[in-house]
């Protein structure tokens, strides 16, 4: 059988044009193996905050677009941090595009860095990076101090029925002269005054200021109520005993040649009994 010369040259147009378009698909996809691509992909990055306290966690999140901005949709993508410009990129996690091509991988901020989502490519498309963005790291405000121990509360100056019953009479002696050793009512010392006083509200009281004290409750100083015992240490004996007045004052019999008065707590070496 014949062939024409024609057809002969039509068959051969037809092969080298497969051939062709072999290599044309070959080149764009790239020879198996090689790992070679030319198609360009772009990588974004959207804006994140350009400070933060240290420790707080980011999402940076990104858009990777092909061939005509076509989303590149199940594409691994690092996010990526270095220290400063012209510093090695190192991944600190990663995660794949969606069917948009978007993808958000979220990280902790613990320094200043520099920050960027990065495509690292395929057969058919080159890695692609996005533009880099700084964040500093702040350090966290200190602690706030702690709130203060609240004090107790001094219960109010109120001297109960007892109390201001033992406040009168020690105020009805006023001016009585002060002598050792003495009772009343004539005369006082001053566990002489504090037992003459309470046992004309029916209390009995021993009778030195050391047997009062170890005979009667002990109550906190912000406690004291008017009508209470004040007993004056120095360290362990007591030398001096009178009765709460109120308003940081004593009724007592101080001392020779001074009377049953008014006087002040002069120092802070004291204690507080109760005996009503």
């Amino acid at each position: 059988m014949l062939t024409s010369t024609s057809s002969r040259s039509g068959r051969r147009r037809v092969a080298s044009a497969a051939a062709g378009t072999a290599l044309t698909a070959a080149t764009l996809l790239g020879s198996p193996g090689t790992g070679s691509a030319v198609l360009t992909a772009r990588q974004t990055l959207a804006d994140v905050p350009t400070t933060v306290e240290q420790g707080t966690k980011v999402t940076f999140s990104g858009d990777l677009t092909g061939l005509v901005d076509r989303p590149l949709t199940r594409q691994r993508v690092d996010l990526q941090w270095r220290s400063g410009p012209g510093q090695p990129w190192r991944t600190s996690a990663h995660d794949t595009t969606d069917a948009d091509g978007e993808v958000a991988v979220r990280a902790a901020v613990t320094r200043d860095a520099q920050w960027r989502l990065r495509f690292p490519g395929n057969q058919v498309y080159d890695p692609a990076a996005s533009r880099a963005v700084a964040v500093d790291a702040k350090e966290p405000p200190p602690p706030p101090p702690p709130e203060p121990k609240p004090q107790p509360k001094p219960e109010p100056e109120q001297a109960a029925p007892v109390g201001r019953r033992i406040v009168e009479v020690a105020a009805s002696l006023a001016g009585t002269p002060y002598r050792y050793g003495a009772e009343g009512p004539g005369s006082f010392d001053c566990s002489g005054f504090t037992r003459y006083v309470h046992r004309q509200v029916g209390i009995a009281l021993p009778r030195t200021s050391s047997q009062q004290r170890a005979a009667v409750p002990h109550l906190a100083k912000h406690a004291k109520r008017p009508g209470d015992l004040v007993f004056f240490h120095d360290g362990g004996s007591v030398y001096h005993v009178g009765i709460y007045a109120g308003g940081n004052q004593i009724w007592a019999a101080p001392e020779p040649g001074d009377v049953v008065r008014r006087q002040d707590i002069w120092t802070s070496a004291y204690t507080v009994g109760r005996a009503w």
